[in-house]
């Protein structure tokens, strides 16, 4: 019995592998371009398109608009687009964290994954680029009532964008209390010099761009030299939604901070507000990044 078994058991369980196969492959053709990511069970190669899918799911909230969601998957293709152009190859290595989930169907919401796929395929192959290069196309939650001005001549398209509907976010305001000692142990770990505890406590100076982000906070050392910590590295060190905040020093460090993320170019919540108000992807996407044109990624 099991001789006349054996070819039907041997095609099953071939057919099986070959299944799985594919799908590890991400159903790739030739001569595409493709991401490689690691994951828990080692390296999932996938179509560029696939891999914007997943991403997406991951950086937009499931309960934004359609048009928004374009608006992100657009930005998505642009950084993997200027990634695939500074490596001159058609496959990239990105950081997987949190893709593998979607390598197991069930744990994935049907309705986020096809909002997701359908924001991915109606804006496909679209990069945003100005002079005819892929942008630096960087995105974040919630402003905290303006973008950020990037001040940079590389990146004229990055200018503060009044974004007033995001103090109406519920995650706008936050509130983040550090214990004096920890706050001034945090500090020494990320300076180099040697800093007495009531410099670091009390007499750093805190400069905020126009918009009210920190840019950076000066210390001088026991030998008068001049230390200084940029507004990102900062509002990480401790924890901070974003780098715009107002500091009180009690017996603790109270950080109130408005706004989540970095603060430069698309603000996902007022996109999503757009959006609801009929506004396309296209327009979105021209409200954020100035002078920028939409193309195709070949």
């Amino acid at each position: 019995m099991f001789v006349f078994l054996l070819p039907y058991v041997c095609a099953c369980l071939w057919g099986h592998v070959g299944e799985e196969a594919d799908r590890l492959k991400g159903n790739k053709k030739e001569d595409e371009y493709l991401v490689e990511t690691s994951v828990e069970w080692g390296v999932w190669e996938l179509p560029l398109e696939e891999y914007l899918t997943y991403r997406l799911c991951l950086v937009m909230p499931g309960d934004y608009g359609i048009e928004a969601r374009k608006a992100q998957a657009v930005l998505l293709r642009t950084e993997l687009a200027a990634l695939y152009a500074e490596q001159g190859a058609k496959r990239v290595a990105v950081n997987g964290d949190g893709l593998a989930k979607f390598y197991r169907d069930a744990a994935v919401p049907t309705e986020l994954l096809q909002e997701s796929r359908k924001a991915v395929k109606e804006t496909a192959g679209e990069i945003l680029t100005y002079r005819d290069e892929p942008i630096r196309a960087p995105y974040f939650r919630v402003s905290n009532g303006s973008t950020r001005d990037a001040g940079d001549e590389k990146c004229p398209y990055l200018s503060a964008v009044s974004c007033e509907q995001d103090r109406e976010a519920p995650d706008y305001r936050s509130v983040v209390r550090v214990d004096k000692e920890r706050y001034v142990e945090k500090l020494r770990s990320a300076l180099e010099g040697d800093f007495e505890d009531n410099t670091l406590w009390e007499e750093g100076k805190f400069s905020f761009d126009g918009t009210g982000y920190m840019t950076s906070v000066s210390y001088i050392d026991v030998n008068g030299e001049k230390e200084k910590i940029d507004g990102e590295t900062f509002r990480h060190l401790f924890g901070l939604p974003s780098a715009s905040f107002e500091m009180d020093r009690e017996e603790q460090a109270v950080f109130r901070v408005t706004g989540v993320g970095h603060g430069y170019g698309m603000s996902q919540y007022a996109a999503a507000y757009m959006a609801e108000n009929g506004e396309s992807y296209r327009e979105i996407l021209a409200a954020f990044f100035f002078q920028t044109e939409l193309a195709n990624f070949e």
